[in-house]
């Protein structure tokens, strides 16, 4: 393996591209156009991200939106079961009904996974476990590329309902088969299953749930859909598609980002303590900004985004969840730090950077996972749960309405 790294050390320089050229052939680095908005790859009906509106070709920021199958994301963490009724949204176009919503739940919180394994995996990543675990799905099923679209809503669901007992069970080290309390909604046995045991709250159940909706789907252009979607364009099974998702969400710049801003936080508390003070906030902005503190990346983590500008809806529906659950686990004055960072923070950004920007919803949400009492091994994990809706739906979505194999091209420049 010497030989190997010496030789390619002698020919990396080889593997080196200009980067003035990408703009030169115009080439969207990304996907991206040079204005920041995303290159348009494909239609949808499930979901809108809206941060921006083009008038006369120009770029003009507004209040962010986050629209799944025509509701806003603000009423729907509002709703009784919040998730369950989000992921049959999502998934089947429309809200419930009673009878409905009480099918798709027994499907969620009755499944059984006797096919577990016993032993713990050697890696040490929760994602890379989930993704053998959906796998071994696939190995388990008897026509597993039955290729009409109600096999694979069927195993979609099948794979988001099994998410948690993947997870918790390597969380936990042991074979956990079912839900231990079926007939709670599946926010509520997510909770159960990390503490074993059912002392939870109606707070902690109802802040789980905003987090699970606000989580479950962002456009069919975020990096673990479009994985999804690419790869389905092949025709190959949903267990692939959805095991490919996972490795995507596990990149630290898609849904890492959670425990990186908490480990920021948890720098700042350490190294600060638990402040609102604006004038030492911001230098603390300023200094992050410059390199000159905690990780020395020039970053702010937990501010600014793709697509959002003026706001992210689902940071100001976490922020609100989060004051809620903060007054409930005696942790105010924390939120408040975040809170009063939070201005700080974007001060800085435009003083420094010139940039007006917002926070977005991983600035809250590592610290209010944190308050239900996950540790950040799990905040991507749930994260994954989540969003496994989404990837079902814009699954469902392509291969219905776009049967063509996904093949951009390249320049060679050689």
């Amino acid at each position: 393996m010497k030989a190997l790294k010496k030789i390619y050390d002698d020919n990396k320089d080889s593997l080196v591209i200009d980067p003035s050229l990408y703009a030169r052939y115009n080439v969207k680095q990304g996907l991206r156009n040079e204005n920041g908005t995303g290159v348009k790859v494909g239609l949808t009906r499930i979901c809108d991200v809206v941060g921006y509106q083009m008038v006369h070709g120009q770029k003009v920021n507004k209040e962010g939106k986050l629209i799944f199958r025509n509701q806003s994301i603000q009423d729907l963490v509002n709703l009784p079961n919040a998730y369950e009724q989000t992921a049959y949204l999502l998934i089947f176009g429309k809200l419930p009904s009673e009878l409905e919503l009480l099918i798709f739940h027994d499907t969620l919180t009755h499944i059984s996974r006797t096919d577990l394994i016993d032993e713990t995996y050697q890696t040490k990543n929760i994602l890379n476990a989930l993704q053998i675990e959906v796998l071994k799905l696939y190995g388990t099923d008897p026509n597993p590329d039955t290729d009409s679209l109600e096999s694979r809503m069927i195993r979609g669901i099948t794979v988001l309902a099994s998410m948690p007992l993947f997870v918790f069970s390597n969380y936990h080290h042991m074979k956990i088969t079912q839900y231990p309390y079926p007939d709670k909604s599946f926010a509520e046995n997510i909770l159960c299953l990390h503490r074993q045991s059912n002392k939870v709250t109606k707070q902690e159940v109802d802040t789980l749930n905003t987090l699970l909706v606000l989580h479950a789907d962002h456009g069919g252009g975020n990096n673990s859909t479009f994985a999804n979607v690419v790869i389905s364009s092949t025709g190959t099974d949903i267990y692939s598609c959805i095991s490919a998702s996972i490795g995507s969400l596990k990149g630290p710049r898609h849904g890492g980002a959670n425990a990186k801003v908490f480990e920021q936080f948890q720098y700042i508390f350490e190294h600060e303590g638990v402040t609102t003070d604006p004038d030492k906030l911001y230098q603390i902005a300023v200094r992050l900004l410059n390199r000159d503190y905690y990780d020395r990346s020039g970053l702010i983590y937990g501010v600014g985004h793709a697509v959002y500008t003026l706001s992210d809806p689902r940071a100001v529906a976490i922020k609100e969840a989060s004051r809620k659950l903060a007054i409930e686990k005696g942790r105010l004055m924390e939120f408040e730090c975040l809170e009063a960072f939070e201005k700080a923070a974007l001060k800085a950004m435009k003083d420094i950077k010139g940039i007006e920007t917002c926070v977005n919803v991983d600035f809250y949400s590592g610290f209010t996972y944190s308050m239900l009492g996950f540790d950040s091994t799990l905040f991507t994990p749930l994260f994954c749960m989540a969003r496994c809706a989404g990837w079902v739906a814009h699954h469902l979505e392509n291969r219905q309405n776009n049967r063509k194999l996904i093949r951009p091209s390249n320049v060679y420049i050689g």
